[in-house]
């Protein structure tokens, strides 16, 4: 099997970041979980999650590092960690959330999910963040039981604007 290198994106990875963005989110959302956004929808989301002028943002910002799964020189995969935005009670300001982990589909069970995963936590540690968040679809039970075997356990809910949808999101916390 071919080796998977996890390395930190750099202003470089800019318009990289944002292909495998925009690719992962249909691809996991419009294609395998049948979500039903509409063309309106995703014009609107896209640019606004994955434009490139977001992107060079994130990454120009300390707070924030995004990590790229590659293989045999090719981006398969990215994550994206920093402050935690999720609105919780209990959330506070020295807490860190894995804001985005995404795999291109050729590369699911792989083996590259779970190293892009470890990589992501300690880059959380790395920035100073014990307590980790992060939202997921309350219907990608797949992926709920991929965080559930970290340590991640559902602590509240709410939604994610995809346009004009508003997505059920449960929110999960670990540490």
């Amino acid at each position: 099997m071919t080796e998977i290198l996890i390395r930190t994106a750099t202003p470089a990875d800019t318009s990289t970041l944002s292909r495998l963005g925009r690719e992962t989110f249909v691809h996991t959302f419009v294609e395998e979980l049948k979500v039903p956004y509409t063309e309106a929808d995703l014009a609107e989301f896209l640019p606004q999650a994955y434009g490139e002028d977001v992107i060079a943002g994130y990454l120009a910002d300390p707070r924030y590092v995004h990590l790229i799964a590659e293989r045999d020189g090719e981006a398969i995969g990215y994550a994206l960690v920093g402050p935690n935005g999720l609105p919780h009670a209990d959330a506070r300001s020295q807490d860190g959330e894995l804001k985005r982990i995404y795999l291109v589909k050729a590369a699911q069970g792989t083996g590259a999910g779970q190293a892009l995963h470890r990589a992501a936590i300690a880059a959380l540690k790395d920035l100073g963040h014990d307590v980790i968040w992060l939202g997921v679809w309350s219907q990608n039970l797949r992926a709920q039981r991929f965080y559930e075997k970290d340590g991640f356990r559902t602590v509240g809910e709410y939604r994610f604007k995809v346009g004009s949808t508003l997505d059920h999101e449960f929110i999960m916390r670990r540490g």
